[in-house]
């Protein structure tokens, strides 16, 4: 399997795709004396690329879950692998 690359790197898939994505999200909770109480993780996703327009700025990735997190962003990503040959 391929090494992660970070979303900040110029390397872009060349189309739409599905990838593994890795996550770093906040999920806000309270204390049971109302305090906040902020968890913060990370977690590898399914995700894909999605190119506008052939603008890098208006490319984004996303996360096929929703259960990240109040605050979640995408920080790499890495193709899927290759389907088993047998």
């Amino acid at each position: 399997m391929s090494d992660w690359i970070s979303v900040n790197d110029d390397r872009r898939p060349e189309h739409r795709c599905d990838l593994l994505v890795s996550v770093k999200y906040i999920r806000r909770h309270e204390n049971e004396d109302g305090s906040p109480n902020d968890e913060e993780g990370s977690e590898v996703a399914m995700g894909e690329y999605v190119p506008v327009c052939n603008s890098r700025d208006l490319s984004y990735f996303d996360s096929y879950s929703s259960l990240h997190g109040d605050d979640w962003w995408i920080t790499h990503w890495q193709p899927l692998p290759a389907p088993p040959t047998e």
